[in-house]
């Protein structure tokens, strides 16, 4: 996504070097201003605070979603398919939605200790049912995060998410069986040799919890391909009065297959880490035990020409114990088109088709159509 900057200078002018005493001819003292806007472009522009430049990055996109569902209403997003059970009228459904818009900017300033960068970003999903049928519009903060070199403190992607390796859907909630997860956090993160990549992070819990997860990451990253590993440990709430230890490890890739083609893959297991998937769930059952859970994904991008990118998504996931009425089995499919209007703007549609099967035996499907109108700043 491309961005708009906007750089702002105050140069110190000098009020004493206009008195007759110290006057100077206008040849000097346009020499003097262009040198100052020479400084200036050469270090990047910026907002200036004493003897540091700050550049203010603005970006975003406005994004308008139009939906169909055929069987049953999820609502503006997909994530309806986990309530799905058989009590939801039939029938055909028509919604609309910009509550994906997305606003932000982040913030450089050079220092003695590195570059650093703040960032600020919401998106309108933050009203109570915001991602049902009757949801309003209303800002959210997703981002909110400071860094400093290799580390970084604030609300931000979970570390244990692949988001490298996220496929893109058109809906706003995405695959099955992807972690998910965007956490106040405090993380360290650096490279080695020439192609890897090492983070540790301690994080606030994103289900019940009143102790933090430290979560470990790997990656070797070249331009072909992509592979990383990270493992979450932790400890959560049992519902009994006592805590139950979780743990969990995600490996995932990308890969360029051919030319224009990618392919993105995921697996994680786990025991409650049901919190960190993108559906979330339950992370204990009524016993207080921990539920094992394990989910996957695997997507297929090939862009067509300079315009079309069409892409094929499945996504599963599974967990091993709960009540009658609760999720054993989720799964996705996700196919879509989209077509680059011009530079900024581009026009989607995708199919999708979601199953809930029950530990009671229920077998629950839904179908979508949706159409995205997107312009990038």
């Amino acid at each position: 996504m491309k961005s708009t900057k906007f750089y702002l200078a105050l140069p110190a002018l000098g009020l004493a070097g206009l008195g007759p005493a110290h006057a100077q001819s206008d040849a000097e003292r346009i020499a003097q201003l262009e040198a100052r806007v020479a400084t200036l472009e050469a270090s990047g522009g910026g907002l200036s605070f004493g003897n540091s430049t700050t550049t203010v990055d603005f970006y975003g996109y406005v994004k308008a979603d139009f939906i169909f569902d055929f069987g049953a209403e999820l609502g503006n997003t997909t994530f309806g398919l986990v309530g799905l059970d058989g009590t939801q009228d039939d029938g055909d459904f028509f919604n609309a939605t910009i509550n994906q818009t997305r606003l932000g900017f982040r913030t450089t300033t050079p220092t003695q200790l590195g570059e650093l960068g703040t960032q600020l970003e919401i998106d309108f999903y933050g009203a109570s049912g915001a991602f049902g049928t009757g949801g309003s519009t209303e800002p959210r903060v997703r981002h909110a995060n400071i860094t400093l070199g290799g580390l970084r403190v604030g609300k931000y992607w979970t570390t244990f998410m692949p988001l490298s390796s996220y496929p893109i859907t058109l809906d706003f909630q995405g695959v099955a069986g992807i972690p998910f997860a965007r956490q106040e956090q405090i993380r360290y993160g650096f490279d080695f040799g020439e192609s890897y990549t090492a983070e540790i992070a301690l994080e606030d819990h994103n289900g019940d919890s009143d102790s933090p997860v430290l979560i470990g990451a790997l990656a070797y990253d070249t331009d072909p391909l992509l592979l990383r590993a990270s493992a979450i440990v932790g400890e959560v709430n049992d519902g009994l009065g006592g805590t139950e230890g979780v743990h969990g490890f995600n490996l995932s890739t990308t890969a360029s297959l051919w030319q224009g083609a990618t392919l993105d893959a995921s697996y994680t297991y786990g025991e409650g880490i049901a919190s960190y998937l993108v559906f979330l769930g339950d992370d204990v059952d009524s016993d207080g035990d921990a539920i094992k859970v394990q989910s996957a994904y695997v997507g297929l991008a090939q862009e067509i020409g300079e315009n079309w990118t069409v892409r094929g998504i499945y996504g599963w996931r599974e967990n091993d114990s709960g009540a009658a009425g609760d999720t054993e089995t989720l799964q996705s499919v996700h196919l879509n088109a989209e077509y680059q209007i011009v530079e900024n703007a581009t026009v989607g549609i995708e199919y999708f088709h979601g199953e809930r099967d029950t530990f009671g035996g229920g077998s629950f499907d839904v179908d979508r159509i949706q159409t995205s109108f997107q312009v990038n700043f």
